[in-house]
């Protein structure tokens, strides 16, 4: 009797191992992060070039790669903005809403003048 009560458990256990096997082998491949690198290089250059040259004041997700907006009030818009309207708050200023799949982008004012209250 003793030996029936040890042998029913493992032959439920070697069965729900064989069951994880089989939906384990049914996902697709786990790519590690650093597989993904690449694919984030391709939709960086797939994306093109960034809609402004610069930005004080971006809005960036943490995605890899990010996707950014560049909330600066400008007097013009950059060429390569495809949607420049008013600012909200001073709607003779501009704002370019495109957004953009890279490389957080460079600041246009040095740090030190911004710390100094210079934009």
């Amino acid at each position: 009797m003793g030996m029936k009560r040890c042998i029913v458990p493992s032959i439920l256990l070697m069965l729900a191992l064989q069951a994880a096997l089989l939906v384990a082998g049914d996902v697709g491949d786990i790519l590690l992060p650093s597989q993904g690198q690449d694919e984030a290089a391709m939709a960086a250059k797939a994306a093109g070039p960034r809609p402004w040259e610069c930005c004080d004041s971006p809005t960036c997700t943490k995605s890899n790669p990010p996707t950014c907006r560049c909330g600066d009030e400008v007097d013009e818009c950059a060429p390569t903005c495809k949607t420049c309207l008013p600012a909200r708050s001073h709607p003779s200023r501009r704002v370019c809403i495109d957004s953009y799949f890279g490389a957080f982008p460079p600041a246009c004012t040095p740090s030190e003048a911004v710390a100094a209250g210079g934009n």
